[in-house]
């Protein structure tokens, strides 16, 4: 595993490992593409912050768009029309209905899409004979519900060393044919270890050039607010190490002008 100190190096030096050393040449849905598998890289001294390349003039619309992505993120939304106007590349992505299923913040903040109602307020029943199960559970489900991230933040309250506090991702709905937007984080893992918050994403597939360059600080804006939201249960709590491991992480040949400038070569 590689390892680094700030997300800068991380980001730069993953680009050009896999430019240079790439274990496959292959090409997804014809598109041509560097590929290493199973790739992982950790980053010490986190900080979310918009990443800085070696071309200035490429900076300047990486954090043009850092900046509105981790807005559309934070507010919730997952409407393309939204997500379209900070880019047009989104509006080939949307579901039948206009919506997105990698609106990040909308899936982890907003989409109260883990529980089990059933199994959490059955014995609320037992005095309640008189109302169908139907009824009952249509009228208190919401009761039972959070989002991954409420679940993240209950598992580590609940207990400090848990190692139950997943924020996942990708859900079974996304799982239908035709697709156009299948969500490429998997997972995320929170960990705390001697008063540290360790955070580790699992990915799928990440372009580097159009997806990690952009997913990297919003992945370790979460993790600062896992600390902030935690710091009434620990107040010694501190930022720790980021992780982040990748199924494929390629680049795309069609970027490799724009790559080379980042790089600085």
């Amino acid at each position: 595993m590689k390892i680094y100190d700030n997300i800068h190096e991380a980001y730069l030096g993953t680009l050009a490992d896999v430019y240079d050393n790439p274990e496959y040449v292959c090409a997804p849905r014809g598109q041509k593409i560097k590929e290493c598998l199973d790739y992982s890289f950790k980053i010490l001294k986190p900080k979310s912050e918009t990443i800085i390349t070696k071309d200035l003039d490429r900076n300047k619309v990486i954090a043009s768009y850092t900046a509105k992505e981790h807005e559309l993120y934070n507010s919730g939304t997952n409407d393309v029309k939204d997500f379209g106007e900070a880019s047009k590349f989104w509006l080939k992505l949307a579901n039948p209905d206009g919506t997105i299923n990698s609106a990040y913040g909308h899936l982890i903040k907003f989409k109260k899409s883990h529980g089990n109602p059933i199994y959490e307020l059955f014995n609320d029943l037992q005095s309640k004979e008189a109302i169908a199960v139907s009824d009952f559970l249509s009228q208190n489900a919401h009761k039972a519900m959070r989002t991954p991230y409420e679940w993240c933040l209950s598992a580590l309250r609940a207990d400090k060393d848990s190692r139950q506090a997943i924020i996942r991702f990708s859900l079974p709905e996304h799982f239908y044919i035709g697709n156009k937007d299948f969500t490429c984080t998997m997972h995320a893992s929170a960990i705390i270890r001697e008063d540290k918050l360790n955070f580790s994403v699992v990915m799928r597939s990440n372009d580097l050039n159009k997806g990690l360059i952009y997913d990297l600080p919003w992945f370790v804006s979460v993790m600062e607010d896992l600390v902030v939201d935690l710091k009434s249960t620990y107040p010694s709590l501190q930022v720790g190490a980021y992780t982040h491991t990748v199924h494929s992480m390629h680049v795309y040949d069609n970027d490799e002008k724009t790559i080379l400038k980042m790089l600085g070569r």
